[in-house]
């Protein structure tokens, strides 16, 4: 007896589970990433279509191919292949998974409006349970919040809800734009509203300026309810500050008080990251140690450097406080994407990063300007702008980031890409 497998049914589920498997943290968000490569792979043999598939993507398949071998080429030159090889051999998933959700996608067009309405969904549970550890110090199932300054919501001791949200709100925006949606301004006003408070409570300075440029892009292009937005904005700060003055420390005490430590916005230890980043890169300009080494190699006594931390700062005194230095850079990754491809990957590395950086900004410049003088816009046009946004905050090189090659990063990520690829063959009615 054959089993008949109906691949746009469960495709559509697993595509569609993603912004609450995120929540969930890691395990269940690669899980379902691999399990959708698998699908992929089984319908490519079934129906025959890598060939077609590979003619109709060939610039970016054969970018994520080569970049997927390089990494395990470079692996075999690592400081040590059994640990590189480790994160460099599995990385074939995500290569499978962004042309798995382009492919299934634009198989199902029903997929943007499930995302849009499972997204804003997970935003209104992420905001409700948030008001709560707010207001009382306990979230909607009874449990203490975990850091008395910063809501994490349901992440708990993972502080990554503004993340989160930074991250998948460029998706949810861009797919309002892909399918028929009369009221999508009215909710995207109310989406943007919940997520800028959601952002301004978890005390993610990052995920401040991801959602920053998102809402300049996104009102640059439509033109619609900017000053309700900032109106609704304003009087949330306002309240907010009145009620806990903690949530400004961060945005703004903290800042102040790190450019008077380092002289400049990165924070001391930071600034330290990078220092060993960059003396690891100048051992091995070409290839870099190889995937996972700057946690192993940082610790080495040549790359001790030596930085000076000011505490106890009087913010309108640069010259206030005491001194304490601090000699060691080490973590489990520079803080930094650029300086970990450099230290990790090389000269040869960081090639496939720069790539994907001046690809992105060309696209967003030529898809934004095409539009934004415009009275009419290409709503497809814009839903890819705020997509291609996305990907490009996340691509900055002027701030701090996570790991590239972690597990959640890699899938909140490439989830962009996926999307991005997805709108390429759509055409307007």
């Amino acid at each position: 007896m054959k089993i008949k497998i109906n691949f746009d049914i469960i495709s559509f589920f697993l595509i569609s589970s993603f912004p609450i498997l995120l929540i969930s943290g890691p395990f269940l968000s690669d899980l379902f990433c691999i399990l959708l490569s698998l699908i992929f792979i089984i319908y490519n043999l079934k129906y025959r279509k890598w060939l077609d598939f590979i003619k109709n993507n060939n610039f970016y398949f054969y970018f994520f191919f080569i970049f997927f071998i390089y990494l395990n080429v470079n692996s075999l030159f690592s400081f040590n292949p059994k640990i590189s090889f480790a994160s460099s051999f599995p990385f074939i998933r995500i290569v499978l998974f962004i042309f798995a959700l382009s492919f299934f996608i634009n198989n199902n067009k029903k997929t943007y409006k499930s995302i849009y309405v499972i997204s804003a969904f997970s935003f209104f549970f992420l905001f409700i349970d948030t008001i709560a550890q707010y207001f009382f110090g306990l979230d909607i199932f009874g449990n203490a919040q975990a850091n008395p300054n910063r809501i994490s919501s349901f992440f708990r001791d993972e502080l990554i809800m503004g993340s989160y949200v930074s991250r998948l709100l460029p998706i949810i925006l861009g797919v309002s734009f892909l399918f028929k949606f009369e009221k999508k301004y009215f909710f995207n006003l109310i989406i943007l509203s919940i997520a800028g408070v959601l952002v301004a409570l978890s005390g993610e300075r990052l995920a401040a300026f991801y959602f920053i440029g998102l809402f300049i892009v996104y009102f640059l292009l439509t033109k619609k309810h900017v000053l309700k937005f900032g109106t609704l904005i304003i009087i949330f700060l306002v309240a907010s500050i009145s009620y806990k003055p903690v949530i400004i420390d961060r945005f703004y005490k903290d800042t102040i008080r790190q450019i008077n430590q380092t002289g400049s916005i990165f924070s001391y230890r930071h600034t330290l990251h990078y220092k060993t980043a960059y003396d690891m890169f100048l051992d091995e300009k070409i290839l870099g140690h190889g995937l996972k080494s700057f946690r192993y190699k940082c610790s080495d006594q040549r790359y001790e450097k030596k930085i000076k931390e000011k505490q106890n700062l009087d913010l309108n005194n640069k010259n206030s406080g005491y001194i304490i230095e601090h000699k060691n850079g080490c973590n489990t990754h520079p803080h930094n994407i650029y300086f970990e491809f450099l230290s990790e990957l090389g000269i040869l590395g960081i090639i496939f990063l720069l790539t994907m950086l001046f690809y992105t900004t060309y696209k967003l410049i030529h898809y934004s300007l095409k539009n934004v003088f415009k009275k009419k816009i290409n709503e497809i046009e814009v839903g890819r702008s705020l997509i291609l946004t996305g990907i490009f905050l996340q691509l900055f090189p002027m701030v701090p980031s996570g790991s590239y090659f972690t597990n959640w990063m890699m899938i909140i990520f490439h989830l962009s890409v996926g999307f991005y690829l997805s709108t390429l063959k759509l055409k307007n009615d």
